[in-house]
């Protein structure tokens, strides 16, 4: 178990390619644009909303910095951290974010309304059986994967997780 597969593939950060937000108060990169599923990781250097995506569900999770959120109350807390548990809204939710003391990471995870539902969730270490996923928030080794910082696995079967990480199940 956690024996890097045949299979597995990884999305390394440092390759990933930034495209600034339409209202220009960020960047997204995208990790992963699938058909059931598109995993990005967005900086958000300045307050705004969010965008509209309809027959989407947005699973958001920080991985650095503090963002204020505002919109509907039973969504989510008012302010995130990285150690924040994810939230999930519908997107097309009226979302506004307001980073503080400078840019934020987020990992984004959007989901078609009507497809196989998935989830973000945060790990600190264990054993995955399920993870389509896992988003490295420190350096860690799964298997023989050397996973730096922000790079994303794709795992072919069970990892065995020895830092703390953002998981798609």
């Amino acid at each position: 178990m956690g024996q890097a597969g045949i299979g597995d593939s990884v999305v390394r950060a440092a390759l990933l390619v930034a495209a600034r937000w339409a209202n220009g108060g960020g960047v997204t990169r995208v990790i992963a644009d699938r058909p059931q599923f598109r995993l990005s990781l967005a900086t958000i250097a300045e307050a705004g909303p969010f965008s509209v995506l309809p027959g989407l569900v947005r699973h958001f999770a920080l991985v650095s910095g503090r963002v204020d959120l505002s919109g509907p109350a039973a969504c989510f807390p008012a302010m995130l951290d990285a150690m924040s548990p994810p939230v999930t809204f519908p997107g097309d939710s009226p979302v506004y974010a307001s980073p503080c003391s400078g840019p934020a990471l987020a990992l984004n995870l959007m989901v078609s309304a009507d497809a196989p539902p998935l989830r973000l969730e945060r790990h600190d270490g264990g054993v995955l059986d399920d993870a389509v996923a896992v988003f490295a928030c420190d350096a860690f080794v799964v298997g023989t994967i050397a996973l730096e910082p922000y790079d994303t696995l794709f795992p072919d079967g069970p990892v065995r997780l020895s830092g703390r990480a953002l998981v798609v199940r």
